[in-house]
């Protein structure tokens, strides 16, 4: 019976995990847009901080999973002859896919907090452009694969 009991807290946990990284656009935006309309108070560094933290590994999730997923969905095409011997390359591209989001959105906020310092200091224009900061390694790839019709 305990053993039963460890393996639900087990799929509990997981699914607790997932429902967070897949709201965790939502829970970014929302945050932004909390900031914005004033709830930060006087003094919206920690929440910027706490913000910035969350970012890299939000988009190294996401990241992995949109680009990943053209390539399961190939792989798993009925009549595939080749998809069995896929599913490594699968894994490791999605695991390099990570590692671009997470080290490009690193790259792109410490880029985005030297440049915000020199400009402006509003919290608002801050908490408007830091999800666009966040995602930028995700957006840039899926723009350069819409150019070029990938």
């Amino acid at each position: 019976m305990e053993f039963l009991k460890a393996i639900g807290r087990f799929i509990l946990t997981q699914l607790a995990i997932l429902g967070l990284l897949l709201l965790a656009p939502a829970i970014l935006v929302g945050v932004s847009l909390f900031a914005i309309a004033g709830g930060a108070g006087s003094n919206p560094g920690l929440l910027a901080f706490f913000y910035m933290a969350a970012g890299p590994f939000v988009s190294a999730v996401w990241t992995a999973f949109f680009m990943s997923l053209r390539r399961v969905l190939r792989t798993t095409t009925p009549g595939n002859r080749t998809a069995a011997s896929c599913g490594m390359r699968v894994q490791i591209a999605g695991c390099g896919w990570a590692l671009f989001g997470f080290l490009g959105t690193l790259v792109a906020e410490v880029a985005f907090v030297i440049l915000f310092r020199c400009m402006s200091r509003s919290p608002a224009v801050f908490f408007a452009v830091a999800p666009f900061v966040v995602f930028a390694p995700l957006l840039l790839v899926w723009a350069r694969n819409r150019c070029a019709g990938l």
